[in-house]
């Protein structure tokens, strides 16, 4: 897995497939794994994100109970695909429609 470092804090992510953008995200107490048996279907039609939460998985787990919040969770979804739109994996209007629901 790809990752990124937020503030010291290594976010894990992967891409598979092309076509438009689908950010996967999973639930408390899960990982980026419950997505494993729809990535191949998926992956024919979309190109898909998965990630690991902060304090999931592969991701960073910090001390500090602070950084467990919806603040941090949004950022953290912002530079994943900050980083995705300088790969050039998300066509650019998808990623500026993206940002703005996410409040940027």
């Amino acid at each position: 897995m790809p990752k990124i470092n937020r503030n010291g804090i290594k976010i894990n992510y992967e891409t598979y497939g092309n076509g438009p953008a689908l950010f996967l995200t999973h639930g408390f107490s899960a990982t980026s794994k419950m997505w494993d048996d729809q990535i191949d279907y998926l992956s024919k039609y979309f190109t898909l994100i998965v990630w690991d939460m902060r304090g999931h998985g592969q991701t960073d787990y910090p001390d500090d109970e602070n950084l467990y919040n919806e603040k941090e969770t949004i950022e953290d979804i912002k530079e994943i695909l900050n980083q995705l739109n300088d790969n050039k994996l998300i066509p650019k209007d998808l990623f500026e429609k993206l940002l703005k629901k996410l409040g940027t």
